[in-house]
């Protein structure tokens, strides 16, 4: 087993042992060796997206990798009746893209930036010129496609399988395992998003989701702060989505 070999491995490991444990989700580079992610951002070509900027539209052609050197992006969908629905968010150091066997299918998601973001973007046809003349290098693409696989599989699991107060209470540990910080016996996440911004996550009403975090304030599962939520029963919410305990590189928005 050479280095690269070595430094995913333990990477992965690494993320095995800080499943649900809050703050510990690291961005979904880490899956890659220091020479294949090194290799990969010095052939992707860079550019500027402002804010609210489309990367790429539902139903179109996107075939290509792309890398967040800085800023976000969020991959939402259109329900029928014309509301988004979030499907997963990506922030710094991250990487995201489709790859699909059929070459011109089209982009399952709608993908836009929430803050002026650096992007960098490599073509499906260079990455797949790279894993021909090197194995290692598209065994560790292939691992990162498997890892993405599961992690959107698990979303698809929160949000049809146990209900809209499973779903939120999933979003919840997710947003905990990303940003949460411990503090006298609770879980603080710092940002406070809207029950709108909420709603998108699960695809349900403002309504829907001031209902419940209503109702887990009553019963002392979690306090609000216009800036924080801070969990106080974090098993409640792990009954509640039935919590698999996914390892930090999955438990991600």
């Amino acid at each position: 087993m050479n280095v690269r070999d070595i430094q995913v491995n333990e990477r992965w490991r690494e993320q095995e042992m800080m499943s649900t444990k809050c703050g510990t989700t690291q961005p979904n580079s880490f899956i890659f060796s220091d020479e294949t992610k090194q290799l990969l951002l010095g052939m992707m070509t860079t550019q500027v997206y402002p804010k609210a900027s489309i990367v790429c539209w539902e139903g179109e052609k996107c075939d290509k990798f792309f890398y967040i050197k800085s800023g976000s992006v969020k991959f939402t969908k259109i329900t029928k009746k014309g509301n988004p629905l979030v499907m997963f968010l990506f922030g710094s150091d991250d990487f995201f893209g489709e790859f699909d066997i059929v070459e011109s299918y089209p982009s399952s998601y709608s993908i836009e930036t929430t803050e002026e973001s650096v992007i960098g973007t490599l073509s499906k046809q260079e990455l797949e010129t790279l894993m021909q003349q090197d194995i290692r290098f598209a065994g560790e693409i292939i691992r990162w496609t498997s890892m993405m696989r599961k992690h959107s599989e698990m979303k698809v699991r929160d949000l049809l399988l146990y209900g809209k107060p499973g779903a939120l209470a999933s979003t919840l540990l997710r947003m905990a395992a990303m940003h949460g910080v411990e503090e006298d016996g609770a879980i603080v996440i710092p940002r406070h998003p809207s029950d709108g911004e909420l709603g998108q996550l699960i695809g349900a009403p403002r309504e829907t989701v001031n209902r419940l975090m209503s109702q887990w304030r009553k019963d002392g599962v979690l306090t609000t702060s216009s800036n924080t939520i801070a969990i106080h029963d974090l098993e409640f919410l792990k009954e509640l989505c039935h919590c698999e305990g996914c390892p930090a590189g999955i438990c991600r928005l």
